[in-house]
């Protein structure tokens, strides 16, 4: 009976996140949520008490599709850069699968209430770790060059959690296409040295940056 409670509450909780998605998290009430799916409000509140709790548990649920990303990865290569490919392809079709319309994850992590928002750091971080390490021992095994590892997360995490905002399941793309093209344009920025931090440059180049 629990096991079959977490998954009714995780379907509503997506279609919750939907029904955000469409208004706006602040413009949207709970009763606006419960007309949305169809259900009364005492059915609402059966499963999820608020709308931070609803917040909270998309932006989870987002990591936990991240930590699913990760596993598989590390079920296919022992290789850094392979292994980077693989969770930034599996991370970004799990996302356009499951979260494809739910732009509530651009919702900013300080929306949240202390006592969410802490747990949420907390996992973001450790997930800025794993590709940290990926990075850096990829920079070790010479599979790419010498860059600014923090810059180069931040530009493609950013991209990737942006994906939710204008992604549309019926658009021209799929998922997969998406996550085919996003992994090329990171991968060949990376392996390009874009991002190379100043001191590792030739003397030549650091001239001519100047110019």
């Amino acid at each position: 009976m629990e096991e079959q409670f977490q998954m009714k509450r995780l379907a509503l909780i997506r279609e919750a996140g939907k029904a955000f998605s469409r208004k706006g998290f602040h413009n949207t009430s709970m009763e606006e949520v419960a007309a949305t799916l169809n259900v009364t409000k005492p059915a609402l509140y059966y499963y999820v008490k608020t709308k931070q709790e609803i917040l909270y548990e998309c932006h989870n649920y987002a990591i936990d599709l991240g930590e699913q990303a990760r596993q598989v990865a590390w079920a296919t290569s022992d290789k850094p850069l392979e292994r980077l490919k693989v969770l930034l392809k599996t991370y970004i079709e799990l996302l356009t699968g499951t979260f494809g319309t739910h732009a509530v994850l651009i919702e900013p992590i300080s929306s949240l209430e202390p006592e969410y928002r802490t747990k949420i750091v907390k996992r973001l971080r450790e997930f800025d770790q794993t590709f940290q390490t990926l990075l850096l021992d990829a920079i070790a095994d010479k599979s790419i060059p010498p860059i600014d590892h923090r810059l180069a997360i931040a530009f493609f995490m950013g991209a990737i959690n942006n994906i939710t905002r204008w992604y549309s399941q019926e658009g021209s793309r799929t998922g997969p296409e998406i996550a085919d093209n996003f992994v090329a344009f990171i991968i060949n920025g990376i392996c390009g040295g874009i991002g190379r931090d100043a001191a590792e440059m030739p003397p030549a180049t650091k001239e001519a940056k100047k110019t």
